[in-house]
This record gives structure tokens, sequence and C-alpha cells, in this order.
């Protein structure tokens, strides 16, 4: 993923976050299925999730660290890719869902 596009985020994140919709995902429920595209992130705020072995090889870091708890997404997100895996809530967890909306001026930076 471009660095740049880390270092804009990372200047701005606590708005971002502050900004995302706050989600529940209850144990067993899916936050994101593989070979679908992906309409924003999610930063997993409490709980855990699991990363199932997808029929897709994934050869990228499946999350990012965040100040504020593990970033679901990021890299799919930003290399217009299909999540290669499907990741499913093992216990209760407390997430933000930040939208593409939200991303896209990063993307945008990123370029020029």
């Amino acid at each position: 993923m471009k660095a740049a596009i880390i270092q804009s985020i990372s200047s701005r994140w606590k708005e971002l976050v502050k900004e995302g919709q706050p989600l529940t995902f209850r144990k067993g429920q899916v936050l994101v299925y593989e070979g679908h595209s992906p309409y924003g992130i999610f930063v997993v705020h409490s709980g855990k999730i699991k990363f199932s072995e997808g029929n897709t090889p994934c050869v990228i870091e499946h999350v990012w660290e965040s100040p504020d708890g593990k970033v679901v997404g990021l890299h799919h997100f930003f290399e217009q890719t299909p999540f290669c895996c499907t990741c499913t809530a093992t216990q209760n967890c407390q997430v933000t869902f930040i939208s593409k909306t939200q991303l896209l001026p990063f993307t945008e930076e990123a370029s020029h």
C-alpha cells in the first residue's frame, strides 16, 4: 500500500473514526466476505475476529494496527481488490465503519 496514503490517513485518523458509523457484530456475524469489493474499512475496537482461509491467495497483511484498534480492509480498499478471505466475529465486537465516501479524498491525494 502506498506510504503516502498511510501518512495522510494517520494525520487525520481521529477525525475519520469520529465521523465513522459505530456498529456491533455479534459472535458468528461476518464483517467481510471473500471475493466482495470493499465499500469502506472496519476499525475493530473490542472483541475478536477470525480470517478464514480463502480460495484466493492472500499475500498481504490482513490488518493495519491503528491507535484505535485493528483496521480491516484498508489494503483492499486502496488497491481496489476484492477481499481475499472472509472475516468473522469470534466474539461480540465493537467496530467503526469508515465509508468509501470518507476515504476517497485520501485516494485522490495519493494520486497527485
